[in-house]
C-alpha cells in the first residue's frame, strides 16, 4: 500500500513538473493575449494556413501579411518611432474592393480608418479589417521609413536632391528622388521621396509630389507621366486611364485627389499617395518648414508579382529568398546604409551599382526607345517634368 501510494505521489510531482514547463514555454503572447491570425493565400504556400500569435501591444488582434509571413497590428497602439499622424480630420472611410471569391463578405463594405493612421489605410479583405498603410511590407513613407518583405522595418535617409536606387530586377527598375532639409546640428539630411522613376519593358513612367506651399487635401498636388506624355486623371476617385501598349498599365484614382494606384500586369501594384510636412512634425522634429515649402512628397506601397532571386536595392533586396537584413536589430531607428551602392545620376538613370534591369527584348538601356526623353525632378516647379 505504501509503495502504491509512493508511486502515486511520484506520478503527480511528474505532471507538475510537466505542467509547470509547459507554462514556462508557453510564450507570453499566447498566455495573456490568445489571439491569432493566419495567412490564407494559395499562392504563398509556406505561409498557408500558418497561426501566427497576436503582439501583446495588439489591441484588436492582427492579420498576417502572407508574403512576409508576419503579423500586422490592426490598429497598433503604439505608433513605430517618430511616428506622427497627420492633423486631426474626420478618419478616411475605405472598402475592399477585391472581387475574388474569397472575398465575396467583405467586398465593398465600408470600413473607418483606425485612430493611429485616420487618413492612410486600407482594407484587408481576407479579415475584412481596416489596416493602416504605413504599416505593411513594402511601405515607404515619413522619412523615409521603409518596411521590407522581411517585415523588418529600416530608415534610408540617403541624400536631399539625389536620386537612389529601391528596385532593380531584370525587368523592373525603380529610382526615388529625395527632397529634404539641412539640419546643422545633424550630419545628415532630413529627407522624403519626392517622386519615383519605373521602368519595365520599353516603357516608364514617373509619379511626382508637385511643390506647393500651403496644403489643402482638395487640391491634386500629383503629377503622372507615362512614357514622357502627361497624364491628366479627372479628380473623382475611380477615375481611370490605361496604356493602349502592352504589357497593360492602368492608374486609377482611389481618391477624389492625390491618391492613386498603378498597375502594370504581372508585375506590379504601387499605391501612391501626396501627403504635407505638417506645422506639428516640423515643430516636434525641428524640420524648419516654412511657409513658402511645405514639402509635400510621397507614400508609398509596393506589390510585386515577378522579381527573381537577384533583385536588388535599397527595398528590392529585402525580397530575396536568402536576405538577412543590415540594419542594427533593437535600434530605436535602425537605419540601412549605402548611399553610394544605391546612388544614380537621375530619376531615370539605370546606373546605381546593383543595377540588374534590362530593357525588354534589348540588349541593353543604350537601346532603349526613349533615348531623347529628357526629365527634371521639379524641385521648383510641378513634380516631375519629361519632354521629348
Amino acid at each position: 500500500m505504501a509503495s502504491y501510494a509512493h508511486n502515486v505521489v511520484g506520478l503527480i510531482g511528474i505532471f507538475l513538473v510537466m505542467v509547470v514547463a509547459i507554462v514556462e514555454a508557453t510564450p507570453p503572447g499566447i498566455a495573456f493575449h490568445p489571439s491569432h491570425s493566419h495567412c490564407s493565400d494559395d499562392e504563398i504556400k509556406q505561409c498557408k494556413n500558418l497561426p501566427h500569435v497576436c503582439p501583446k501591444f495588439c489591441p484588436n488582434g492582427c492579420i498576417t501579411e502572407c508574403r512576409s509571413c508576419k503579423p500586422i497590428c490592426i490598429d497598433a497602439s503604439s505608433p513605430p518611432p517618430h511616428y506622427y499622424p497627420p492633423p486631426s480630420t474626420s478618419p478616411k472611410k475605405v472598402k475592399c474592393k477585391s472581387k475574388h471569391k474569397d472575398h465575396r463578405k467583405c467586398y465593398n463594405q465600408e470600413h473607418t480608418c483606425p485612430s493611429s493612421c485616420p487618413g492612410t489605410c486600407q482594407v484587408d479583405c481576407v479579415s475584412c479589417k481596416p489596416v493602416c498603410s504605413c504599416d505593411k511590407p513594402g511601405a515607404v513613407c515619413q522619412d523615409p521609413r521603409f518596411i521590407g518583405a522581411d517585415g523588418i522595418t529600416f530608415y534610408f535617409h540617403g541624400k536631399k536632391d539625389k536620386d537612389f536606387c529601391l528596385v532593380s530586377d531584370s525587368n523592373l527598375h525603380i529610382n526615388a528622388h529625395f527632397i529634404g532639409k539641412r539640419n546643422e546640428n545633424m550630419k545628415r539630411d532630413f529627407t522624403w521621396v519626392q517622386s519615383i522613376g519605373i521602368l519595365y519593358g520599353t516603357h516608364q513612367i514617373s509619379i511626382g509630389a508637385q511643390k506647393t506651399a500651403t496644403w489643402d487635401d482638395a487640391i491634386d498636388r500629383l503629377s503622372l507621366n507615362f512614357d514622357g506624355e502627361t497624364i491628366v486623371l479627372p479628380d473623382n476617385e475611380g477615375a481611370r486611364w490605361q496604356s493602349e501598349t502592352g504589357p497593360t498599365t492602368s492608374i486609377t484614382r482611389t481618391s477624389d485627389a492625390n491618391e492613386i494606384v498603378i498597375e502594370v500586369e504581372n508585375i506590379f501594384k504601387i499605391t501612391a499617395k501626396v501627403v504635407p510636412i505638417t506645422e506639428k512634425e516640423s515643430r516636434v522634429h525641428n524640420y524648419g518648414i516654412t511657409e513658402d515649402d511645405c514639402f509635400a512628397h510621397l507614400e508609398l506601397g509596393f506589390k510585386f508579382f515577378s522579381l527573381s532571386d537577384e533583385v536588388s536595392g535599397v527595398l528590392g533586396q529585402t525580397y530575396r529568398r536568402n536576405y538577412v537584413s543590415r540594419v542594427k536589430m533593437g535600434a530605436l531607428m535602425p537605419v540601412m546604409g549605402g548611399d553610394k551602392e544605391f546612388s544614380a545620376s537621375g530619376l531615370f538613370n539605370v546606373d546605381c551599382s546593383v543595377a540588374k534591369f534590362q530593357a525588354l527584348n534589348e540588349g541593353s538601356l543604350n537601346n532603349l526607345e526613349l533615348p531623347n526623353l529628357k526629365c527634371s525632378s521639379g524641385i521648383n516647379g510641378r513634380g516631375v517634368v519629361c519632354k521629348r
